[in-house]
């Protein structure tokens, strides 16, 4: 769900305009929501069924627009094929259809899904679009489920906030409404369609955390403005009409406090690992999307998702992450999904199985690694001793000098990144970066005096409250750079140490400033022997 100005945007917003035919001229937002459950107290609630905080939980997001009779996300305008996997069986695919939805929900259960979050599309006051119609049949099919004796996974809401930027919504004489956050108008939009989406799903059969409703925020970045008072905002709202608060999950580029922080993009490159959400998935592929450019992240025979597993399984149970998104349940255009399909049949599914067992149960993998329980890890241009420099490119760049007798490598810029910094990349081996979550430790460069004004390390943090996402790229110490042109050795002590691969997935980086740094070894070690 890479979301561009592209055609596939255009179809949504003509197509929501399409079913939503004589709601022209808006203006101002519904009162009232399309459903039933609304203006509720917190009576409402207290039978309610709810995972725990630091419960291990498995969360999947559910694309639910497919529909084989109109071919809407089926067939592109173009007539060419729109998905790059496919289900198994396209035979009654449909959002309108009971049937589809609950074979999807039976899949989840041999998935060990513990909850699925519809990505909702839902612009206020477009009820016969395709998000609300979708939501009657997927209710009626979990239902049936329950009704059978089986346990489907319980229902949360992932908000597609492209809507907050594609939509056919009149303001102020225009259509396509770009919703500014800033201001009261805009936080009443913001929260009208979170309002819409609850109302039309049975307080039973949402997905809690201590009794809360769970709530995915995808991109900000499709808002005119945002502040810092639109979750706020939507919390208190929320409060008034439902009896409850929201427990929002944010990706990172929100601003203001939320329960919990997430980044999308677990598919591409996963994981994502936050303080207590990780998000992954088995590949990606948007080749049948019109107008990207290509990127292929090749599954490998199920090897990505199995690894990306094992990653998250190798941190300590008792302060990993505790909710795994997996991305996606279903998205064929981009080709992230684990469900049925005709490529790879119920290979995921299984898997899945596996790795959500296995993490509901807090096993803890070990790793082989000569480094397990050492007192460091080192690197120079030589060896790499269980701390790895990344290879040259992007903004870290870099070109392998001797000077003198030693080997090094020189910082370089990248004529391609137009004001770009530079920066060295490294990665902590995993079986000791693991044992060190909320510990500190003592980092030296040994580098030549000479070429550059200044550097400093940036580094994975558990430390929420500093660093750029969530602790991540958190700065650490300053060294002046005196023009001796002598080696000397820095001494960097980074404290609340990650290291879980948030910094452009890698642990740790110099940042340079002024011109180049040679630098020919790099150790990294405990205070002192845990």
């Amino acid at each position: 769900m890479i979301w561009t100005q592209n055609c596939r945007c255009v179809f949504l917003m003509l197509f929501s305009m399409v079913c939503s035919a004589g709601f022209a001229a808006d203006e101002k937002l519904p009162a009232k929501p399309p459903g039933k459950y609304f203006g509720l107290s917190a009576r409402a609630h207290k039978q309610a069924q709810s995972f725990k905080a630091g419960q291990p939980v498995v969360g999947t997001s559910y694309f639910y627009w497919y529909d084989i009779d109109s071919k809407t996300h089926i067939i592109d305008g173009d007539g060419t094929d729109a998905l790059t996997t496919h289900p198994a069986d396209m035979n009654g695919i449909s959002y309108k259809r009971v049937s589809w939805h609950k074979q999807q929900l039976g899949d989840m259960i041999d998935a060990g899904v513990d909850f699925l979050m519809p990505v909702f599309w839902g612009v206020p006051g477009r009820y016969r679009g395709w998000s609300f119609a979708g939501l009657g049949p997927l209710v009626q099919a979990h239902s049936q489920l329950q009704a059978e004796g089986a346990e489907p996974p319980a229902i949360g809401l992932f908000y597609d906030t492209s809507i907050l930027k594609w939509n056919d919504f009149r303001r102020a004489g225009r259509g396509n409404y770009h919703v500014d956050l800033a201001g009261e108008f805009g936080k009443e939009w913001f929260y009208t369609a979170m309002r819409d989406f609850f109302s039309l799903i049975p307080p039973s059969k949402w997905a809690r955390i201590d009794g809360r409703p769970i709530v995915f925020l995808y991109s900000a970045h499709f808002a005119k403005a945002q502040g810092q008072g639109q979750l706020p905002y939507v919390k208190k709202r929320f409060l008034t009409d439902f009896g409850i608060e929201p427990f929002i999950v944010k990706s990172q580029d929100w601003k203001g406090s939320a329960d919990a922080v997430y980044s999308w993009g677990g598919a591409v490159n996963g994981p994502l690992i936050y303080r207590k959400v990780v998000a992954l998935g088995p590949g990606y592929d948007h080749t049948a999307v019109p107008g990207r450019a290509p990127l292929i992240v090749e599954r490998e025979d199920g090897k990505i998702y199995i690894d990306r597993w094992r990653k998250v399984l190798q941190l300590n149970p008792e302060h990993r992450s505790w909710m795994v998104h997996v991305e996606t349940w279903n998205e064929w255009h981009e080709g992230t999904d684990v469900a049925h399909s005709r490529e790879y049949g119920r290979t995921y599914i299984l898997l899945t199985r596996l790795f959500s067992d296995l993490w509901r149960g807090k096993t803890h993998l070990r790793l082989e690694s000569p480094y397990l329980g050492s007192d460091g890890v080192g690197w120079d241009p030589r060896k790499a001793g269980g701390l790895e420099v990344r290879a040259s490119g992007g903004d870290g760049v870099w070109k392998a000098e001797k000077i003198g007798q030693v080997d090094a490598i020189v910082s370089a810029a990248n004529p391609e990144l137009q004001g770009g910094g530079r920066y060295l990349y490294f990665n902590v081996d995993d079986a000791f970066a693991f044992d060190l979550y909320e510990k500190d430790v003592q980092v030296f460069v040994t580098y030549r005096d000479a070429g550059c004004s200044s550097f400093r390390l940036e580094y994975d943090s558990s430390n929420a409250m500093e660093g750029h996402f969530d602790g991540a790229f958190r700065p650490a110490g300053n060294v002046e750079i005196e023009d001796s042109a002598r080696p000397k050795t820095a001494s960097l002590a980074l404290e609340d140490c990650r290291f879980m691969n948030r910094c452009n997935g890698v642990d740790f980086r110099i940042a340079i400033l002024g011109g180049e740094l040679t630098v020919s070894r790099v150790r990294l070690e405990r205070p002192h022997k845990e």
